[in-house]
């Protein structure tokens, strides 16, 4: 692998190899919320919360857009009065009908499966809210069909960059997030919007393409992530959705694998990693071994958490036996915590530096971060890129 760590200390090169402006779509995630929050939200929503709590809520989605159901299971709680499930294809479960609300998450607003969706909730009686873009064949279905209401998101940029799903994370969750906010399910849903909004906004300033490694925590966060196999390890609600976000960033943006697990279940199967081989150092020389592979040593494990200011006193015991064990084992270990008042700031947080340093993992490759599955082969981008 060849990774150029200089390019992140020359802002010049970087926007040259950020062809399609990604780190200025991760910077305007801020933007996007209060985008939305200017929407007259309980208008659009009225035929909705006027049916009363569901007995579910069910959010589908495919690719990027399979993202805003775990943060909005994740921001609701175990405590939330309504079981909240985040659903992918190709078809809903048998169980879904008249009592439960599906909500059909699509930045295209052309997924194949999201749209089945929509007509299979449809046809077992279900309420259907789909969010997606505006003129889309989802748009289509949501305005011909009875009983559907649809919200419109613009894939645009402030810069008009037509923008990945993935990089559209907080204009779609914001929308199923107000719902909650309606349903009870989410308490102080704006303020949290709102207050996740300015996290997003002092992430952007603190990640931008100017600020130099020692001051950049993405940029010194992707050295740490590339500087071997990435074991990310999320605890609580926020970040377990953290961790797992960032698994799917570093594939899509970066090229680059990683192993994601959810305290404290994760040191139950993960943990022997921790001694494996891939944690020790080079031992003593041995005059047997295999000298041509000298040339390709074993890149070293790189462990992250991502934890939840609110997780578990048991969760918050193992974490730190994490960083004891790691320390104790020589492994490098880097632990960030998100900030915040609301479930939604310490989310933003975590995420608003997460995503600029899968960004950077990208760019140290010279590889642009927006390329998408369907460069590999057509087909897998069939289902209209999330």
């Amino acid at each position: 692998m060849s990774l150029d760590d200089t390019v992140l200390d020359d802002p010049d090169a970087l926007l040259a190899l950020d062809r399609s402006r990604m780190l200025a779509s991760t910077a305007s995630a801020g933007a996007a919320i209060r985008q939305c929050l200017q929407v007259d939200a309980q208008q659009t929503l009225a035929p909705l919360v006027a049916q009363g709590r569901p007995r579910s809520l069910v959010v589908v989605g495919a690719g990027g857009s399979s993202v805003p159901g775990e943060v909005l299971s994740a921001v609701a709680g175990r405590g939330s009065p309504v079981p909240i499930f985040a659903l992918g294809g190709p078809a809903l479960p048998g169980w879904i009908g008249p009592m439960d609300l599906v909500v059909a998450v699509s930045a295209s607003g052309a997924t194949a499966e999201t749209l089945t969706f929509v007509t299979e909730a449809q046809r077992r009686g279900s309420t259907v809210l789909g969010i997606g873009a505006a003129d889309s064949p989802l748009q289509d279905l949501c305005s011909t069909s009875r009983g559907v209401t649809f919200w419109p998101v613009s894939r645009l940029s402030p810069l008009q960059d037509v923008q990945r799903a993935r990089s559209l994370l907080w204009a779609l969750s914001t929308p199923l997030i107000l719902l909650a906010g309606e349903f009870g399910l989410v308490q102080h849903a704006r303020h949290g919007l709102a207050g996740a909004a300015n996290r997003l906004d002092e992430r952007a300033v603190e990640c931008g393409v100017n600020n130099l490694t020692p001051d950049n925590p993405a940029k010194e966060l992707s050295i740490h992530l590339t500087s071997g196999l990435p074991l990310v390890w999320g605890s609580g609600e926020v970040g377990a959705v953290a961790a797992r976000r960032l698994g799917r960033q570093l594939a899509e943006n970066a090229d680059w694998p990683g192993i994601v697990g959810v305290l404290p279940e994760a040191v139950r199967t993960h943990a022997g990693l921790l001694r494996g081989p891939w944690a020790r150092p080079p031992g003593p020389d041995d005059i047997f071994r295999d000298r041509t592979q000298d040339e390709q040593p074993t890149p070293r494990l790189r462990v992250l958490l991502t934890r939840d200011a609110g997780e578990h006193p048991d969760t918050r015991d193992i974490a730190d036996a994490v960083l004891q064990t790691c320390d104790r084992m020589d492994v490098a270990c880097v632990s960030v915590m998100g900030s915040g008042g609301h479930a939604l700031e310490q989310l933003a947080d975590l995420v608003g530096l997460l995503d600029f340093a899968s960004i950077y993992a990208a760019l140290m490759q010279h590889r642009d971060p927006s390329v998408s599955a369907e460069d590999l082969d057509p087909r897998f981008g069939r289902a209209g890129g999330g």
